[in-house]
């Protein structure tokens, strides 16, 4: 059965150079974009615990990331939410530029106004307060099934509503020995070989290959489907498929699910079979380089970095899937506080123009001084000051925070960087450096950033989550930068 698996193990190898993905390219097809703009795709998954977050599934978001939502009740492409039930859940509102695009149309509703619809199901937004919608780790103790459905009472505020997901494989028709997954160094959602996991190639019928591709072989009695046709090949004859007129090959340099090494080749006619692409902000690329593996720098080579709150859990934040492990929301309620006024100095915000759209993976965020910001899966993107092209020295840099029974910062330490040897820390409170933790746990509003001390408690809620996380002697906590992880 084919379906979209994600969060793949980015691979590293080592290539002689940097390739900006697009930049001079001889492809005989451009995938489409994964959404419109105005649409954002969001990764659930399982939040605060006693591990790293859990991938769950993927859903859909209006330019801020809000969940989007699809009603039960509304059949063929149309909307049956009117009067009381749009005041609850309104319409998702296609902008008057707007155009279909993929599995994206537009619905002129009875009250004539135009409503996005995925996949025959008019979008809508909710009124209310949105379930959280990131379930703790603990909350397993079987199968995932109520976090892996999107009508799950965990994400849905009404019944016979659910959160919008994305789901290109239900629509893709595929042959049965492919699958659509995402390829995150090839920035998008692309074939791979259904048996294998591994990435899938395009290239020109008439372009030849060293033996280091393999044909992707169609069976003597399958037929073509969708876009896929079937080649007969000259040199053996054999069966070969073929995808929007280019031929499929694996390439023998991939080692491990999830890399895409074969695009860092030179070779500019071979390109990752993409369905979907996912956007990228002007000016910034994946680029590869000499032992270093695929990054996300700007135009100029620099590598970008998110920062993230400390968390305390077991075996720590860091995994195989990219980098660090932090959930969306934990992103989102972190913003643009984790770097403000001098900090900008030495990690400069990879700033967006006014007239930016949100898209994709990529939000629009604004920053205290009235500036805007990207953001890459909820976290706000910067480079590093002491950085030059290919170099990824502000990587696990950290700042420690030691707070006082008063929740005032009391001690604060910026790890030092051989290139730039006093890192400005800029603007920071306990409340906000304490990693946030189930509000279950220490009662409602014990997770905003201006809790007041309680009388005699010795710090309020602030020095309540430093405790919980770092023990009752120790109440330090402190913000962590990373290389944007290229998994998906």
């Amino acid at each position: 059965m084919n379906r979209l698996r994600s969060m793949r193990t980015l691979g590293v190898a080592g290539f002689a150079l940097a390739t900006g993905l697009g930049v001079g390219t001889a492809w005989a097809y451009t995938a489409p974009y994964a959404t419109p703009a105005g649409i954002t795709l969001v990764d659930v998954s399982s939040g605060t615990g006693s591990s790293t977050p859990e991938f769950l599934w993927r859903r859909l978001g209006d330019a801020t990331g809000n969940p989007l939502y699809t009603y039960d009740a509304d059949q063929g492409g149309k909307s049956s939410c009117y009067d009381e039930c749009a005041k609850q859940f309104p319409p998702f509102v296609a902008p008057a530029h707007a155009s279909a695009s993929g599995d994206f149309r537009i619905l002129v509703r009875d009250d004539h106004v135009k409503q996005w619809v995925y996949q025959g199901k008019p979008l809508y937004r909710y009124s209310g307060r949105d379930p959280r919608g990131e379930v703790r780790n603990d909350f397993f103790s079987g199968p995932h099934g109520p976090a892996l459905d999107p009508a799950s009472k965990i994400y849905s505020p009404k019944q016979g509503w659910r959160r919008a997901a994305y789901t290109p494989e239900k629509s893709t028709a595929m042959p049965p020995d492919v699958q659509l997954d995402a390829l995150a160094p090839a920035n998008g959602f692309g074939f791979v070989d259904a048996a294998t996991d591994m990435a899938i190639y395009a290239a020109p019928v008439s372009h030849k290959l060293s033996s280091d591709w393999k044909p992707v072989r169609a069976g003597a009695l399958e037929l073509p489907v969708g876009e896929f046709s079937i080649i007969n090949r000259n040199d053996d004859g054999t069966r070969q498929w073929t995808y929007r007129g280019e031929a499929l090959y694996t390439y023998a340099g991939d080692y491990a699910p999830g890399e895409v090494t074969g695009i860092f080749t030179g070779d500019k006619r071979i390109q990752a079979a993409l369905a979907y692409r996912n956007f990228l902000p002007p000016g910034v690329q994946i680029n590869s380089y000499v032992g270093r593996g695929p990054l996300m720098t700007t135009s100029k080579g620099l590598t970008l970095y998110f920062v993230a709150r400390f968390i305390g859990s077991h075996g720590g934040r860091d995994t195989r899937h990219g980098g660090y492990g932090v959930t969306y929301n934990d992103a989102k309620s972190q913003g643009t506080e984790g770097c403000q006024g001098d900090c900008t100095k030495s990690w400069p915000p990879l700033l967006a123009r006014a007239n930016a759209q949100s898209r994709g993976f990529w939000e629009v965020v604004a920053r205290p001084d009235g500036s805007k910001q990207w953001a890459f899966k909820g976290s706000p993107v910067y480079s590093f000051v002491g950085d030059k092209p290919g170099d990824t020295a502000g990587n696990n840099r950290s700042v420690i925070v030691y707070g006082g029974s008063n929740d005032q910062v009391v001690y604060a330490h910026a790890e030092a960087d051989p290139h730039f040897p006093q890192p400005l820390i800029g603007k920071l409170s306990m409340a906000f450096a304490v990693a946030p933790v189930d509000e279950d746990k220490l009662g409602a509003g014990a997770g905003t950033a201006k809790a007041t001390p309680a009388a005699g408690t010795g710090g309020g809620a602030a020095a309540a989550r430093a405790r919980l996380h770092f023990g009752p002697r120790g109440e330090g906590a402190g913000l962590y930068w990373h290389t944007v992880g290229l998994s998906y």
